[in-house]
């Protein structure tokens, strides 16, 4: 699933904030000076400002912003998809 060029913008954003470095699309959170804390500032922005839920494990496996980009934008599909078959009565889904 490849994020959008919004969301790549909004999450390179995020992570530049944090790491306080301009960061590119092969970097690595962690080996860009993220850490644990620095992870959980992170995944707060990206709930507040994307409205996606990600936990310290999917940014540990997901740790390179391309890879990151993708794991949320994942997210944010299934999300809209839950949220529109909950919301549909039952028999017009």
């Amino acid at each position: 699933m490849t994020a959008t060029t919004e969301e790549r913008d909004a999450i390179a954003a995020i992570w530049a904030e944090v790491l306080g470095v301009p960061v590119g699309e092969d970097d690595d959170f962690f080996l860009s000076g993220g850490h644990s804390l620095l992870a959980t500032q992170m995944i707060a922005r990206v709930e507040d400002r994307l409205g996606v839920r990600v936990t310290l494990r999917q940014v540990l496996d997901n740790a390179e912003l391309t890879e990151f980009c993708e794991l949320v934008s994942l997210l944010r599909r299934q999300q809209a998809a839950d949220d529109q078959s909950a919301t549909t009565p039952a028999g017009e889904a």
